[in-house]
């Protein structure tokens, strides 16, 4: 069963499917569906050779709202990294920053200046278990 709006049905005189959805992925769906341009086909039947660097242009539409995102170089799809690269080092011998103007007593004062990201790994996996199954 589809629920539906009978005053809708009757003004418009067809099915009209009317649903209540919130949510940032409904915007970029519908944004990106109401700018998606025309649907093409092309078809060209010639006993020659195939020219594919045109085939591919004229299958290709830009709308206008795709065309400003590119040339802003706006993002047009969320990326992240499948692989993080972490840091190794031997103990006591980790990189340190520091400004020009601090002396190496300042910076070995600071807290944490011993804590790295591959101490922390294996500080957080001595004191829990729940990390044990994964490589670092």
């Amino acid at each position: 069963m589809v629920p539906y709006c009978s005053q809708l049905l009757l003004l418009f005189d067809c099915y009209l499917n009317v649903e209540i959805s919130a949510g940032l992925g409904t915007v970029k769906y519908l944004s990106k569906y109401i700018y998606k341009g025309p649907d093409r086909a092309t078809m060209e039947i010639s006993g020659g050779v195939q020219d594919e660097i045109k085939a591919h242009l004229d299958g290709q539409f830009i709308g206008p709202t795709e065309a400003c995102w590119k040339i802003f170089e706006f993002n047009m799809h969320r990326e992240s990294l499948a692989v993080q690269h972490l840091p190794i080092h031997f103990p006591n011998e980790h990189y340190v920053n520091f400004h020009a103007h601090q002396t190496v007593n300042e910076v070995l004062a600071r807290q944490n200046v011993e804590k790295t990201q591959l101490t922390a790994w294996f500080d957080y996996n001595s004191a829990y278990d729940n990390g044990l199954g994964l490589t670092y």
